[in-house]
């Protein structure tokens, strides 16, 4: 049998946010980013409420702590809240193709299509290679136009004798 000589505890989310507090003052940004997302692990109500009231919002670190928090709710299938985090990051920097392509996929994954369409169309302006928004414009007009030709041909066929302009 194993023991060890110190006690392995885990840190409560205020614990961790006190560190997150003394290692933003002295600058450690790195740490930050480490001790922030052991928290949000260990409490994300928390450490969200903690973001949203005591970082400042133009500091370097900030977005960092922001994409820690986008991607553990993306994780967590709560894409409400990825969205906004990723709508956050975008304020400051609104043609940011890496998060415009992260807030279409969770648009996606929110059920808003229309609204991830328009967000792909803005990132396929900023970069016209971008493979996932590709994909996604090119499936959604494909599936429009299939749905337009099944409504045509349904309609079509409740004619009982089409006239040769319908017929054509």
């Amino acid at each position: 049998m194993v023991t060890f000589p110190f006690v392995l505890s885990a840190q409560t989310a205020g614990e961790l946010l006190q560190k997150v507090s003394a290692a933003l003052s002295e600058g450690q940004d790195d740490y930050v980013v480490s001790l922030f997302r052991q928290a949000i692990a260990a409490g994300a109500d928390q450490t969200e409420m903690y973001y949203w009231t005591q970082i400042e919002k133009n500091s370097a670190v900030a977005p960092r702590l922001v994409n820690e928090l986008a991607t553990y709710y993306k994780r967590k299938r709560n894409y409400d809240k990825a969205y906004l985090f990723c709508k956050e990051v975008l304020q400051k920097n609104p043609n940011d193709v890496k998060w415009l392509a992260a807030c279409a996929e969770t648009e996606v994954c929110r059920g808003k299509e229309k609204d991830a369409l328009l967000t792909y169309q803005k990132v396929l302006s900023l970069d016209v290679n971008h493979l996932a928004a590709n994909i996604f414009v090119g499936n959604y007009y494909y599936l429009m136009a299939e749905q337009e030709k099944k409504k045509l041909e349904s309609d079509y066929k409740k004619l009982s004798s089409p006239t040769k302009m319908q017929y054509a």
